[in-house]
């Protein structure tokens, strides 16, 4: 796997973009909605849409699993599993942004475990023949 590097001019925006998946504890559905916002606005550079891309699939999968567990909870015999699940979505879904906020800062593209994406070049352009 190789290293992808932020660029200087990038590196705030990029740590913000990794913070703002945790704007829903503030704003509702905002954990979603920022994300989208700023992969609209920044499509154009490929390190801070994948970062965007990632906080909106972490936030989208910690969702689902709440989602899960709360069903899950209906069983008296899963409580207690579903309230480790809960614990483990909880801090997962608060440092794995800080850490990729602290790592974007530090000038590195940081991938979330199991749901991160890479970078992907942009396609290369087709000289038009004429």
């Amino acid at each position: 796997m190789t290293t992808v590097t932020i660029s200087p001019e990038d590196r705030t925006l990029a740590a913000l973009t990794h913070l703002s998946g945790l704007a829903g504890y503030i704003i509702p559905f905002g954990g979603i909605v920022v994300p989208i916002i700023i992969w609209i606005v920044k499509s154009e550079s490929r390190v801070i849409s994948s970062i965007a891309k990632q906080a909106i699939l972490l936030n989208l999968i910690v969702f689902l699993f709440f989602c899960i567990g709360a069903v899950l909870f209906l069983t008296i015999i899963l409580i207690p599993a579903v309230f480790i699940g809960w614990g483990v979505l909880f801090v997962g879904a608060l440092v794995l942004p800080i850490v990729g906020a602290i790592k974007a800062n530090d000038g590195l593209y940081y991938r979330y475990p199991v749901v991160g994406v890479e970078p992907v070049a942009p396609p290369p352009t087709v000289p038009s023949r004429i």
